[in-house]
């Protein structure tokens, strides 16, 4: 028989093992790599120290050589004899000192050079004499400066500008000759002495040859694989061990600080470190080959680039091996589960072996619990639908009932039974915070009231429960022989019901249960007691367990008197609607729902039809006031549904609470702005009879605000703060408004003086009429007169 093909599919457990292993392996791997890459980081600082560290050396030991080249031009600057020489008159009085000076001076100046034997040449030039002083002897200029300096990287005239310009560069590139003729870079701190009148009288040159310093430089054990570059603060080169060609485009910026750069010169790449003197301000720049810094770090690369290789080989090769090992027996399992057909195994998608075998586990327990369980829904379902026949006195004639409680496992232990209702509030939010739809939330809180109640009953008694007419009726026999205790074992059977489901399922339930039956055939009966007895749920409150026996002794102890609700109350009522007072007409409503409800035990219909006569009441009030529009209120959110749908008398009194209030809301409103309406016109009319008072009584001198409050008897400063409100004006505005309106009139029949007219129109001064006239004209009244009569001058 040929051996199956050993395959692979990407939803195999064995990848997923594979996969697994791999994660295992890298999890070293990949902490080599951190340890690898944190190692190199730490190299790399150390590198960069080491290198800081050795550029601050050399910084330290040339900060020292050019410290000394300006210190030596410090003391020539205080030298006696040579500030003597270049700032004394002596010499105008006495030529023939000059030479002596001059000896003594140079005398002077090989004492300091062998002070400072670093220093390899020095000098000071005399402006004035153009001599060059050196130790042991002096030069002219000219001769000076071929001794010293006959280099065509430095003319005789670049030379000559330089110390006569009266500068000090100090440090810059230079070149000298030696004795034997052989020019040298040096590098030269140049520093003038200043004169009174602006012109330089000397300057001093002293030189340190390249040589020298790249000798220091080169005695570093780092350094001397590299090249060096000092910069003074000008950005000119004084020393290189590279051609000034070579280093155009150094990094030198980027190298400043504790991170270096890096430059390519053609095929090989430099580390470019730089550092400033505080003292000197120059920059000492070095250039490392990067082979020499990173050699360590490569190896230290290559070596863990190599373990890392060997270790994926290895471990991938052990990794396949011991994942095929332990995945044979598991291969063997998942054949002999699967139990389909030869050709149809080695075909379709791929599959993983453990959920392949929890599926087929799973798949046969749900096959035996869905058999289980069809089996036990079935005899439930039966069970409830001979319950509910049962209760309606609807039993198959042609089978014994005893037959049938004996199928179904219900024996009696007595002959007395009840029956008890169970509704369910489905304003509660029970059913809302159970995910599904209503239909099946429905049937699980069903469940939970059958279980709960027929475990409750079973205490003491026997109890089974049905779903009868969109309600869950329990029918109940007692178990004890002791007719006395039936009802009140009936409170407590309600009572336990309720109260356990309200605190561990938040489901309330209004309960209604018949009285005590004797036979078995009587069980329809007791059905319709326990619905009628529901019916009371809207005057007894869904809190209030129902018994039929305690509401059918209380309706026949009390007279039928209908309900209380006299016409008196009702216009009331109506009185306080149309005046939109709901502080007076909710106490009024809730004393009728008081009297009605708390007092007395109402039949259901007729509290329904107190319900409906209290609306109507509320109608009358709004019609009368805001008309058919205002009818508006009862349509809006069905609101005469829900009232007509109300179960409780608290749902009720909610319901026609927050319609009162609403009316009131709105024939309040009505009311206020009726009242404001009328204020508004009366206002007006009063506006504008204070108007013609005063064009009526404008000639009358006294006529002021007291006069017209007094007239209207108004106190004068509101009849003036009413008016103003109206008109807009002051009424001294319009009384002065009248009274210049008028004279306008007088002035223009142009028979009359200006203070004719004054009197006329009520002033007693005929400056205060002009002043007036003016403030409200822009213009005299004798001005106006004349723009009446232009020809009467």
């Amino acid at each position: 028989m040929p051996k199956a093909k050993f395959r692979i599919n990407s939803k195999s457990v064995l990848v997923t093992w594979l996969l697994s292993y791999a994660v295992v392996l890298l999890f070293p791997i990949l902490i080599s790599i951190i340890v690898y890459v944190q190692s190199s980081s730490m190299l790399e600082n150390e590198i960069h120290e080491a290198n800081g560290s050795m550029l601050e050396q050399f910084r330290s030991v040339m900060d020292g050589e050019f410290a000394d080249m300006k210190r030596l031009s410090f003391e020539l600057g205080w030298n006696l004899k040579v500030r003597q020489l270049l700032y004394s008159n002596k010499y105008l009085n006495y030529p023939q000192d000059l030479i002596y000076d001059l000896y003594q001076i140079t005398q002077d100046l090989n004492v300091y050079k062998t002070s400072f034997p670093q220093i390899d040449l020095f000098y000071i030039y005399l402006a004035n004499q153009k001599l060059l002083l050196l130790p042991n002897l002096y030069r002219d200029s000219a001769f000076g400066y071929k001794l010293l300096h006959d280099n065509k990287a430095l003319p005789f005239e670049s030379w000559k500008s330089l110390v006569e310009s009266g500068s000090s560069p100090g440090f810059i590139p230079s070149v000298r000759v030696t004795e034997d003729g052989v020019p040298k870079k040096t590098v030269a701190y140049v520093a003038a002495h200043p004169g009174d009148n602006g012109q330089p009288v000397g300057t001093n040159v002293i030189m340190i040859d390249q040589s020298r310093i790249l000798g220091a430089f080169g005695s570093m054990e780092l350094f001397n694989k590299g090249h060096i570059a000092i910069y003074n603060e000008r950005g000119e080169l004084l020393v290189s061990s590279l051609g000034e060609s070579m280093l155009n485009g150094l990094p030198i910026s980027r190298a400043s600080g504790e991170q270096a750069a890096f430059w390519q010169d053609g095929d090989r790449r430099y580390e470019v470190s730089a550092i400033e003197s505080a003292e000197t301000k120059l920059k000492y720049v070095t250039l490392i080959p990067s082979g020499i810094f990173w050699e360590k770090a490569q190896r230290v690369r290559a070596f863990t680039y190599l373990s890392i290789a060997v270790s994926l080989l290895g471990g991938g090769i052990l990794t396949y091996f011991f994942a095929r090992r332990h995945y044979n027996p598991l291969r063997s399992i998942v054949q002999s589960l699967d139990v389909r057909p030869a050709e149809s195994k080695g075909s379709g998608r791929g599959y993983n072996e453990f959920r392949f075998i929890q599926e087929a586990l799973v798949s046969t327990l749900d096959e035996m619990d869905r058999l289980r369980r069809s089996v036990k829904q079935q005899h439930s379902i039966v069970r409830a639908h001979f319950i509910a026949k049962l209760l309606r006195g609807r039993t198959d004639s042609h089978v014994p009932v005893s037959e049938s409680l004996a199928a179904f496992d219900m024996r009696f232990e007595t002959d007395d039974f009840a029956v008890m209702l169970l509704c369910a509030d489905e304003s509660e939010p029970f059913p809302d915070g159970v995910p599904g739809e209503y239909a099946d939330k429905l049937k699980l809180l069903h469940f939970i009231v059958t279980n709960i109640t027929e475990e409750l009953v079973s205490v003491r008694h026997r109890g089974y429960v049905a779903e009868v007419g969109g309600a869950l009726a329990c029918l109940i026999n007692f178990a004890e022989p002791n007719p006395e205790e039936r009802q009140r074992e009936l409170y407590w059977i309600a009572r336990e019901i309720r109260t356990f489901l309200n605190a561990k399922f938040h489901i309330r339930l209004s309960v209604s249960f018949s009285s005590v039956h004797r036979t078995l055939q009587s069980l329809p009966q007791a059905y319709n007691e326990a619905l009628d007895a529901m019916e009371y749920k809207l005057v007894m409150g869904d809190s209030d367990i129902l018994s039929y026996e305690d509401i059918h002794n209380t309706a026949a102890t009390e007279p039928d008197e209908g309900y209380y609700y006299p016409l008196q109350a009702e216009q009331q009522l109506i009185n306080f609607v149309k005046a939109g007072d709901e502080a007076g007409a909710e106490p009024l409503l809730l004393d009728l729902i008081a009297r009605n409800f708390e007092s007395n035990t109402l039949p259901a219909p007729v509290a329904r039809c107190l319900v409906f006569d209290l609306v109507g009441t509320l109608m009358k009030g709004v019609s009368e006031v805001g008309g058919g529009a205002a009818l508006q209120l009862f349509q809006r959110g069905k609101r005469i549904e829900k009232l007509a749908s109300c179960e409780t008398v608290a749902d009720m009194r909610a319901q026609l609470t927050e319609l009162l209030q609403d009316v009131c809301d709105y024939t309040g409103a009505k009311r206020k702005q009726h009242m404001e309406e009328s204020r508004k016109l009366a206002l007006q009319d009063l506006a504008a009879r204070v108007s013609a008072f005063i064009a009526e009584r404008y000639e009358d001198p006294n006529l002021n605000i007291t006069v017209i409050g007094e007239h209207f008897d108004l106190k004068p400063a509101y009849i003036s703060k009413l008016y103003k409100e109206q008109m807009g004006e002051g009424l001294l505005d319009r009384i002065n408004r009248e009274r210049i309106s008028q004279a306008k009139r007088f002035i223009g029949s142009g028979n009359k003086s200006v203070s004719d007219v004054a009197g006329r129109v009520g002033f007693h001064d005929v400056n205060a009429f002009i002043r007036i006239f003016k403030k409200l004209e822009g213009v005299t009244p004798g001005t106006y007169r004349e723009s009446v009569f232009p020809k009467a001058e």
